[in-house]
């Protein structure tokens, strides 16, 4: 059976491309659109009771992100990491996010406003409240948040391909606590204006990140399915 369009939908006034573009990004962060899945925009209009128009347009940015390719044979399809590109995307992470943690610091110590002391208090809230969507929806922020600050459109142009698949890696997460309390620390060494400081402890907790989500993604990949993206 056909999935069916979520009733929460349609309670916004988003752009119904977004709202379709919102939905399947979930399904596909959650598991429930598996790597290779096809994306038949017919049928995806059919089942959100929509034109196709607005269908294409969030297959369209979803491909833009990364978490869709075109594949010469099956049409769109969901995209599937594997070891060496998930390696690849904490590489491209460690660099341009050290670089945005960085000169964040410096946008923060000259008085630019910001909200990652209120994310990071929805993310603990989220922990504390059981709620591990919520509390994954605070770590991409936290890290949005961050990319802001940075003030830097070259850096926020060469991320946005890249968006949709370091927001999957963000939900990668065994300990949602631990990772709230190294953004913590973090949130300190940059809210205390020391760009280096805060840039080093953004190497270290990208580092440390990626030793814990290459061994729960791979170290049993021979018996395991092929990971989401």
């Amino acid at each position: 059976m056909a999935r069916q369009a979520s009733s929460r939908l349609y309670r916004n006034s988003k752009p119904l491309r977004d709202i379709v573009g919102d939905e399947l990004r979930a399904e596909i962060f959650d598991g429930r659109l598996q790597p290779g899945e096809r994306l038949v925009e017919r049928d995806l209009a059919e089942r959100f009771s929509a034109s196709r128009h607005p269908v294409r347009e969030a297959l369209r940015m979803l491909q833009r992100e990364g978490l869709v390719e075109s594949l010469p044979s099956r049409g769109l399809v969901v995209t599937g990491l594997d070891e060496k590109q998930v390696s690849e995307l904490f590489g491209i992470r460690e660099a341009l996010e050290v670089l945005a943690v960085r000169e964040a610091t410096v946008r923060i110590a000259g008085g630019v406003p910001h909200e990652l002391g209120s994310i990071l208090a929805a993310a603990a809230q989220a922990i504390a409240d059981g709620d591990d969507d919520a509390a994954h929806a605070a770590n991409a922020r936290f890290h949005d948040e961050i990319i802001t600050l940075a003030g830097n459109e070259l850096l926020q142009d060469i991320l946005q391909p890249l968006l949709g698949r370091l927001h999957w890696l963000f939900r990668q997460i065994l300990d949602l606590d631990l990772v709230n309390q190294e953004h913590a620390r973090l949130y300190e060494a940059m809210a205390a204006g020391d760009p280096e400081l805060a840039a080093t402890i953004a190497r270290d907790h990208v580092i440390a990140y990626r030793a814990r989500t290459m061994a729960y993604l791979f170290d049993d990949a021979a018996e395991g399915p092929t990971p989401r993206a």
